[in-house]
């Protein structure tokens, strides 16, 4: 736990990447539909879309995990997504959202929320990563 404590703050940005992208990622590959409707978003009965969303956010989590471990000093060369890649899919991620939200492609209340909450999220951890680039 004290060499959490010790990381830089790209470390730990990198890693709450992982774990964010990781678990929700999980999450959707083990339960999309149940994921969806518990989320407010329109599902159509199909697992198809969901799961491969799952599928990239474990993959993107994978990268972050990579670059984590190299920066914090690990036997692995290869190179992962560093904090520019991070803040690219947030931002994109952003758009996204925001998109869906002026094309109504969720309805429910519940939906609407839980795309703002997401919006802030991303926003506000680009926004850290942003300011650790280059540290």
């Amino acid at each position: 736990m004290s060499s959490i404590m010790q990381a830089s703050m790209s470390d730990q940005l990198l890693w709450i990447e992982t774990l964010l992208k990781g678990s929700i990622g999980l999450i959707m590959i083990f339960l999309p539909i149940t994921t969806s409707r518990l989320a407010g978003f329109p599902h159509g009965n199909t697992t198809f879309w969901p799961r491969l969303f799952g599928v990239a956010l474990v993959g993107m989590a994978g990268a972050f995990a990579v670059e984590g471990y190299n920066l914090t000093g690990g036997a692995i060369q290869a190179k992962g997504l560093g904090l520019g890649g991070a803040v690219i899919i947030n931002l994109t991620a952003i758009l996204s959202l925001f998109g869906t939200l002026i094309f109504s492609g969720v309805t429910t209340r519940r939906g609407k929320f839980v795309i703002w909450l997401l919006i802030l999220l991303l926003l506000f951890l680009a926004l850290f990563e942003i300011g650790q680039i280059g540290n």
